[in-house]
């Protein structure tokens, strides 16, 4: 779920391999303390013997991860799949099929539609693994984790699935599947399969949608970045725009005499700059230690109070550290056109890392690293994917250092995998389902205002997009809406996946904006209003639907 915290998502701080750039991270990271046994009424994983090779002539299959809830399910209900993308399914669990604390979209539909709800573990994640990942993973055993592998391995699941299949005590027999299809109420010739998913697993929906509409008959994409590009400077294009516009004038000020500083000045103002801004961090780097650290690694302490802005959005996440320096830790009064213009660059930098020092991002708990997922996702981004978020130095209002280049992001790909990558990420492999043009039917796309992957989306307003306009008016079933519309909805205010579920009872998880996220979006509008828009378009879509088969 390209899971995309900080970076699309992934170390997108959220997610490390042992590398100074950030990646490109989809994923989420918060702390969450286990649900406890006998909150949740128990579900067990089941396991579907998948082929490793969808395409060409390698044999051998391995066990592909999921859960089954059919508590609502009646016969002719459709199949409602939610995709938990690049990540470890398991903690999604409780969440998004067992409602712990909220509802979650997928459960909602199910009982609305009497039907049976799947949450879906993409192949490399979890425990749905071909072959153990680690440093030691080739590039023979990397070759299988691409997208198409991953989006045929939904569609061949899709037509073997059974209820019966789907019973703990019951063996994943694949081979009559073709000779059960008649008789299996389940099949996508017999009942509607409907897809949602966030991030990542929201541009599967949409590409599957795409490419096998005969499987997948209807799709929510919340924050998918359909278009697949190397250069997604954009990011920190969205988050900018978001800032109140002192804050913004410092953060850019500050960023560009950092980067300058770094760059061309003496040896001794590098290390004494080095210095200042690691110890904005951490109290006890030396100044032997600030010498050794690399430019990248010391101008990134300027991103640090972006770290959750992906999934908490300017008021919750970055707002607080705005505060400090723009008061210049309250005991001032903040400038409209920010520190640097009215007391100059050095008043602004000592506020900027005051800032840092006073919110503390560095200390707030998230997920210990998966190293399974970080790698795994790593490989996508760096074979397929790209969204290497480098600063730009030619963009004025840019607030990411110009260290984090295009050159380095492919420099850390190479370095993880010196074997198995094409020279630069194959987005081709991604885009010929359209990218920013695609036009599928069926399928409805939300965004959040400010998410910084929304710059990949059909919502983007990107000067290089096609600045595409959403629209509320549910289409006719299987009718591709009219480009440069699409069918979806902007969530106000709003930041990633802000509408897939929605928390209803706080617990020790969701005490401030440090705990919630993916798993609780900061607020619940978004949730009521994507659910009741979907409702109407399944209202509208499903009846059309017939047992020869959705041609889309």
């Amino acid at each position: 779920m390209i899971g995309l915290g900080i970076v699309l998502s992934c170390w997108f701080s959220l997610i490390v391999v042992v590398r100074a750039v950030k990646a490109p991270s989809l994923r989420f990271q918060e702390h969450l303390a286990p649900v406890r046994r006998g909150e949740t009424v128990p579900n067990e994983a089941l396991f579907f013997d998948m082929p490793l090779d969808h395409f060409g002539n390698a044999t051998g299959t391995f066990k592909n991860r999921h859960w089954v809830n059919d508590t609502y399910y009646k016969p002719g209900g459709p199949v409602f799949l939610f995709d938990s993308g690049e990540q470890n399914a398991e903690p999604l669990l409780p969440y998004y099929l067992q409602e712990y604390h909220g509802l979650s979209a997928t459960m909602r539909l199910a009982k609305r539609y009497s039907g049976v709800a799947i949450l879906w573990e993409h192949r490399y994640y979890g425990d749905s693994l071909p072959f153990p990942v680690n440093e030691n993973t080739t590039a023979e055993q990397w070759q299988f984790l691409t997208t198409d592998q991953a989006l045929e391995d939904v569609v061949y699941f899709a037509n073997r699935f059974t209820l019966h299949s789907a019973r703990a005590d019951a063996s994943a027999d694949t081979s009559s599947a073709s000779n059960e299809i008649t008789h299996n109420p389940l099949h996508p010739s017999n009942t509607p399969w409907i897809w949602l998913g966030g991030s990542y697993p929201g541009c599967r929906g949409a590409l599957l949608r795409v490419r096998n509409p005969e499987t997948i008959f209807a799709v929510w994409a919340s924050s998918a970045p359909v278009h697949a590009q190397i250069d997604m400077a954009s990011y920190y294009k969205a988050a900018e725009r978001s800032l109140t516009r002192n804050c913004s004038a410092d953060w850019v000020a500050v960023t560009r005499f950092v980067d300058d500083t770094l760059a061309n000045g003496t040896a001794a103002e590098a290390t004494n700059l080095k210095f200042k801004l690691l110890r904005a961090r951490e109290d006890g780097i030396t100044k032997e230690q600030a010498a050794n650290a690399s430019d990248e690694s010391a101008a990134g302490v300027l991103m640090d109070p972006l770290n959750f802005y992906q999934y908490y959005g300017f008021k919750d996440s970055v707002l607080p550290f705005c505060n400090v320096a723009q008061t210049q830790k309250f005991t001032a009064t903040p400038f409209e056109t920010g520190l640097a213009a009215s007391l100059g660059i050095d008043v602004a930098l000592n506020a900027f890392l005051t800032g840092i020092k006073q919110v503390n991002y560095a200390a707030i708990p998230g997920n210990a690293d998966d190293p399974v997922q970080d790698r795994s996702w790593m490989w996508q981004y760096c074979s397929e994917w790209g969204f290497y978020q480098r600063g730009d130095p030619d963009n004025p209002l840019s607030i990411e250092t110009s260290f984090r280049s295009l050159e380095r992001f492919q420099e850390e790909c190479n370095t993880a995998f010196p074997e198995g990558l094409p020279s630069a990420p194959a987005v081709a492999h991604i885009n010929k389902y359209g990218g920013w043009n695609m036009t599928p039917s069926n399928v409805l796309f939300t965004n959040g205002e400010f998410d910084p992957w929304r710059t990949m989306g059909l919502a983007s307003i990107e000067s290089n997009s096609p600045q595409r306009t959403p629209s509320v008016a549910v289409p006719a079933c299987n009718v591709a809406p009219t480009f440069p519309s699409f069918f979806g909805l902007t969530h106000d205010n709003m930041v990633h996946v802000s509408d897939l579920r929605v928390l209803l009872t706080p617990d020790a998880n969701h005490t401030e904006f440090k705990t919630v996220g993916f798993y609780s979006p900061v607020s619940q509008e978004p949730f009521y209003a994507g659910l009741g828009l979907f409702q109407l378009a399944l209202d509208e879509w499903l009846p059309c639907f017939d047992n020869m088969g959705n041609l889309g």
